[in-house]
């Protein structure tokens, strides 16, 4: 073996390990040899332009690898990465309103407060295991728990009502018009007497206060 490649393969144990802490269920060693594998493939298609890290570029290699070898063996992804995902398409969703275009991964961020790199990663896992339109019933996204209640369990609507008495008077009124009766930022501004600007805010505002309570 390439003496440099078997020294990045030694230096790279640690990433290899914290990558294949996000499967369970899945034999660790089988894990680990699958990401050598992607570590190995990764070296041979790694151009050094100083632009990306080689950890960086490798990740997807490595997860890549062990995708396969879990998907072979009914993968299971948890659940602390599913409501990161969520939490990211959220976060896009609510950024775009405001920005009036789809923002960045370094815009998405700073929004979120959370490292870019951690945001790429996430979304990596969303485009290769995740779908966030095919969820199970207790891993729904915000907007769609609120939008049909209806279809939730008893459980799910108690920390829903729970999570809207974090809100104000003012930020509960919002939530509700735009979710429970379906109502654009127009109509909803026009309803209780402000603003489209006001409404948008706060709408970003109190869904950041429940996704919080029942996400964090």
């Amino acid at each position: 073996m390439d003496k440099v490649l078997e020294k990045i393969i030694n230096e790279s144990v640690g990433l290899i390990w914290e990558i294949a802490k996000k499967f369970y269920g899945i034999d660790k060693a089988d894990l680990y040899q699958a990401g050598v594998l992607g570590i190995i493939k990764a070296y041979y298609n790694y151009r050094n332009d100083e632009s990306t890290k080689f950890s960086t570029y490798a990740y997807k290699y490595i997860y890549g690898e062990m995708y396969l070898v879990a998907n072979s063996k009914s993968i299971k992804v948890s659940k602390d990465i599913l409501k990161l995902v969520k939490m990211i398409e959220h976060g896009r969703n609510l950024l775009a309103q405001k920005l009036l275009h789809t923002p960045s991964n370094k815009e998405l961020a700073a929004f979120l407060e959370i490292p870019e790199e951690k945001i790429e990663q996430a979304l990596m896992y969303a485009s290769s295991v995740l779908s966030i339109d095919n969820d199970t019933e207790d891993e729904r996204s915000l907007h769609e728990t609120i939008a049909y209640e209806e279809a939730i369990t008893q459980d799910d609507k108690m920390l829903l009502n729970e999570s809207m008495n974090t809100l104000s008077p003012l930020e509960k009124d919002i939530i509700t018009s735009r979710y429970y009766e379906d109502l654009t930022q127009s109509e909803t501004a026009r309803k209780l007497g402000i603003t489209q600007v006001m409404v948008s805010r706060y709408e970003s505002k109190s869904l950041a206060k429940m996704r919080e309570f029942m996400y964090m």
